[in-house]
């Protein structure tokens, strides 16, 4: 800002808030405004750039401090953003915000916890991709629920990001686990083990991807650390059991499921369905109460008769 100056361009230090919905215990950014071109450019004094698709809410300009204190210590402030849909819901909630029968929806909770409800009825989606994916196509998967825990992890980390975390977190700590079975350890020490050794792994490729500016890689450490252990634990005990072709096909099946339930969960339009219509988990919960009594043959069962279609 001092070159800016003595160079005759304008330029101001203010904070600003990256209005991403459903994020919690957000601070603000420090950036800078320049005068550029008859027009007033942001730039980020942290990070290589902004992300065009994500707003700046500039919220504290020309002022040293964002919250005044008097007699009073530790104070701290965050932010939580959600975007809301408003048309008419609102005017439905309007109608009967004298009513108390009604006036105890989602909306009127706290932002920061608005968000959190966002990302929990989530999870009846992804339950339902489990349920279809294996009950009907037949898919073999590492846990029965696993995939959803990692598909909410997916929705932070990104896809592409969450599934090479995701492949070098199990490969590695497969390695590692393999040596702990020569020391015929007790099944609570073992899990607690791989559960330091899953923290270990996820701190060390954190470390290496900021030494080498890999930014977008720092995103692993929201994996769950427990899932991941007791996934390596089954993996490894499969492996000893049926052999490496199981474990493939097992580790496959859950991350192509994992994969599924990311898509659905992450799509715009199923979100807000899950969060504005609750009577939407109603017809899950039917769903899978329905596909929870077939007892038919799945799709990739199937494939025995395939002998008989050639006579």
């Amino acid at each position: 800002m001092h070159l800016l100056q003595m160079a005759g361009v304008a330029s101001k230090r203010v904070g600003g808030l990256v209005l991403e919905d459903g994020r919690r215990k957000q601070f603000l950014i420090p950036l800078v405004r320049v005068y550029v071109d008859k027009k007033w450019e942001l730039f980020d004094l942290e990070s290589s750039g902004l992300d065009p698709e994500l707003p700046i809410l500039i919220w504290r300009q020309d002022s040293s401090w964002l919250l005044d204190v008097e007699g009073g210590g530790n104070s701290s402030i965050s932010f939580s953003i959600s975007s809301v849909t408003r048309s008419a819901l609102r005017e439905a909630q309007s109608l009967s915000a004298h009513t108390d029968l009604f006036n105890s929806g989602l909306y009127n909770l706290p932002i920061a916890e608005q968000n959190l409800f966002k990302g929990i009825l989530l999870l009846p989606i992804g339950a339902l991709v489990v349920v279809f994916l294996r009950v009907i196509i037949g898919l073999k998967c590492s846990g029965t629920f696993m995939p959803i825990l990692i598909a909410t992890s997916f929705i932070q980390t990104e896809l592409l990001n969450g599934v090479i975390g995701f492949l070098l977190i199990v490969s590695t700590g497969l390695v590692i686990r393999s040596y702990l079975s020569r020391l015929n350890l007790l099944l609570v020490s073992r899990i607690s083990a791989v559960v330091i050794l899953v923290v270990g792994i996820i701190t060390l490729f954190t470390i290496i991807a900021f030494r080498f500016g890999l930014t977008d890689a720092l995103t692993i450490t929201f994996f769950p650390m427990v899932i991941m252990a007791w996934t390596i634990e089954r993996m490894s005990i499969l492996w000893e059991e049926e052999g490496g072709k199981e474990v493939l096909v097992q580790g496959g099946g859950s991350l192509f499921v994992a994969v599924i339930a990311y898509l659905m969960m992450d799509n715009a339009l199923i979100r807000h369905w899950a969060f504005n219509f609750l009577g939407v988990h109603a017809l899950i919960m039917a769903a899978v109460l329905l596909m929870g009594q077939y007892t038919g043959y799945r799709l990739f069962e199937l494939r025995r008769f395939k002998p008989m279609a050639d006579y």
